[in-house]
């Protein structure tokens, strides 16, 4: 299954009209010129039809294979720029681990340790571990509001951990500071990395 990347890079300067996309005079969508938008395409796919009021365009997939980007300018006013969304890992291997062994130590300490916060301690390190296996399951081109709430809950939790651990227990609390230190790092690199990968336009009109 294929990716196809559509974004308005032209300013448009008769109200937003849509862009009806076909294949084999089959409606496969229709975009908002407004928005960045992403549309899905069997492997086999080989030409699609732009059409944008009286303009139509059609666009052969075998053209991407040449180039990265393409444009079609629908009216003068109105350019799209196309290309194939690559397929997003928002989670490396190494938050992973990171992430599943943090889970581990802290569901671990939480049976052994006589603290009152035994039982949140077992329940974050369950939420930190169910939270990097779905990010690692999450596929789809990015959500941007999704993505935020599990990274940012999978870091609170981490961070939660790392502050109910007394002091005592310094090697284990060093240990979690490190690996939440490391995972919070890593994900502001890969986030702007993907961000920039999906969203930002390669070329200019």
């Amino acid at each position: 299954m294929k990716k196809l990347h559509l974004t308005t890079i032209a300013a448009k300067s008769e109200g937003q009209p849509s862009v009806f996309i076909y294949k084999d005079d089959t409606l496969l969508k229709q975009i908002n010129t407004s928005f960045p938008s992403t549309i899905e395409l069997e492997d086999h796919a080989s030409t699609l039809l732009f059409v944008c009021g009286n303009t139509q365009q059609t666009f052969s997939l075998d053209q991407l294979a040449q180039s990265d980007i393409h444009q079609i300018a629908l009216a003068d006013h109105l350019v799209i720029q196309l290309r194939l969304l690559p397929e997003t890992q928002l989670l490396d291997h190494t938050n992973l681990i990171l992430g599943i062994c943090s889970g581990v130590l802290a569901i671990s300490y939480s049976f052994f340790t006589t603290s009152n916060w035994s039982e949140l301690l077992f329940i974050l390190g369950s939420a930190i571990i169910v939270l990097v296996l779905f990010m690692t399951l999450y596929k789809n081109p990015i959500h941007i509001k999704q993505y935020n709430l599990r990274m940012f809950s999978a870091i609170s939790a981490l961070l939660l951990v790392f502050l109910l651990i007394p002091f005592e227990n310094w090697t284990l609390k060093t240990l979690l500071g490190l690996s939440t230190i490391t995972v919070i790092t890593l994900f502001i690199k890969r986030y702007q990395r993907t961000l920039t990968l999906v969203y930002q336009p390669v070329g200019k009109p």
